[in-house]
């Protein structure tokens, strides 16, 4: 077996930790601005269109989100287990497991598609308003059938990080980018010679930029050398049943929670089209500050996880408190931004007055929630370095299903508060739960320093 790499000095200066987080976050963000950017550029031509097809977007957009709330967490165990085996220096068995990785990310991705088109016939018995079903359906199936491509990709990404080879990773999500974005403008709109689709051609844009970013990535993760074992073979069914087993934690955990956002934005189809319009721009603007925590908490994830795999568990504990400072410290400063320029970014995204009106709200709404969403996504995702994923499941079933959504309830229809109370009715919740997974890796971590579960280990230490 190989030597273990040097990744963590025990007496490593706080700049160190730094480094260490930002040379692998920064990719890492780059890439989740590609994913944003998707979804941004998307959003920019459909808004061009009008409120319907806007609201259409909107709506299609809930529903494939809560379906990869699962799907991510369904493959949420590759990441820190192939980051484990590499921190332990074992070549190997970090190929298995990331060649499994991605046998689960297909079967799991074709799972996706296969339930969001059943869901078709029954959008007009969401309570939406009828022009919006309608103009939803053609572009919601051929996002669906993107998801095996989406998730495979996904999966690709994550074990190219947990090695240390994230750069690729943002190349290829660059190049995806402009390949949908040049899509997007000629089947919306009709240019260069393309049939003008409007809302369909914008799927078709996301669909075909998402497979051939998978097929890129697949062939290069093959001829990766950190990977050598993980070129195409037979695959192993039960080491992907094993992750797929350590991953339902985690799926439920995203489940909870996206879900519990989703639910608010059919909240918001019941005020109105405007509403749904608004709450799609501002989902859209929220995403560009969104993924700096997002990519923090991978990062940290990762650098947990290969710090606990060479053994190394007080360099895993001060590295998960260096990046809940760094998150809090970068996402108060967007916090700024969104609560002084709502209106002025929401009117970017859409011609309609009354929309970007409201959009402006809740932009300054969103922004109170970014220092509380960096503590909750970076600690929550130092669990997931430790592998500890069933108390944060649980905690997500209190958080937003216990209390949160009634909260949003009351404020949106009882309260009169209407699309604010759908942002607003999550912030308390959100801090509550942020501290407890901060509190709860911190005691994990506290005790028996230097000691730590192989890799492979079971999927959470004992509560």
């Amino acid at each position: 077996m190989p030597s273990s790499p040097v990744l963590f000095p025990r007496a490593a200066p706080t700049g160190a930790v730094v480094r260490s987080l930002a040379a692998l976050a920064a990719p890492m963000l780059l890439g989740q601005a590609g994913q944003v950017l998707i979804q941004l550029v998307d959003t920019a031509f459909v808004g061009r269109l009008g409120p319907v097809p806007l609201a259409a977007a909107a709506l299609a957009g809930n529903l494939v989100m809560f379906a990869l709330y699962f799907a991510y967490g369904a493959v949420g165990a590759v990441s820190p287990s192939t980051a484990r085996a590499h921190g332990a220096g074992d070549r190997a068995e970090a190929a298995h497991t990331a060649r499994a990785g991605v046998v689960l990310g297909l079967v799991v991705g074709i799972g996706v598609a296969l339930v969001l088109t059943a869901v078709v016939p029954l959008l007009p018995f969401l309570g939406q308003p009828p022009e919006v079903t309608d103009a939803a359906r053609g572009y919601l199936l051929l996002v669906a059938w993107s998801m095996p491509a989406a998730i495979t990709a996904v999966v690709l990404g994550q074990v190219a990080e947990a090695v240390d080879r994230p750069w690729p990773v943002f190349a290829f999500m660059a190049l995806a980018v402009l390949f949908n974005a040049l899509l997007a403008w000629g089947l919306v709109f009709g240019h260069a010679g393309l049939p003008a689709l409007g809302l369909v051609g914008a799927g078709w844009a996301t669909f075909l930029a998402r497979w051939v970013h998978a097929v890129a990535l697949v062939t290069w993760v093959s001829a990766e050398p950190r990977l050598a074992a993980g070129r195409l073979a037979l695959p192993d069914w039960g080491r992907v049943a094993g992750l797929f087993r350590a991953g339902l934690p985690v799926a439920a955990q995203d489940v909870l929670e996206g879900g519990a956002f989703a639910v608010g934005a059919l909240f918001l189809g019941r005020v109105g089209t405007e509403a749904l319009a608004a709450n799609m721009v501002t989902v859209s603007i929220a995403s560009l500050a969104w993924m700096v925590p997002v990519s923090l908490a991978t990062a940290t994830s990762v650098r947990v996880a290969q710090a606990v795999g060479a053994g190394d568990r007080p360099a895993a504990r001060r590295t998960a408190l260096v990046a809940v400072l760094l998150g809090a410290a970068v996402m108060g400063c967007c916090a700024v931004v969104y609560v002084g320029g709502g209106s002025r970014l929401a009117r970017l995204f859409t011609d309609d007055p009354a929309v970007a009106a409201l959009a402006g709200t809740l932009v300054s709404i969103a922004g109170i929630y970014q220092v509380s969403d960096a503590i909750q996504s970076v600690s929550l995702g130092a669990l997931r370095g430790l592998l500890d994923n069933r108390v944060p499941m649980l905690a997500n079933a209190v958080c937003y299903w216990g209390l949160s959504l009634p909260t949003v309830w009351w404020l949106t229809f009882r309260c009169g508060w209407g699309a604010a109370g759908v942002w607003a009715g999550y912030l308390p919740w959100m801090v509550g739960t942020g501290i407890f997974f901060l509190v709860r890796f911190l005691r994990l971590t506290a005790d028996a320093p230097g000691r730590h579960p192989p890799p492979g280990a079971a999927s959470s230490p004992s509560p």
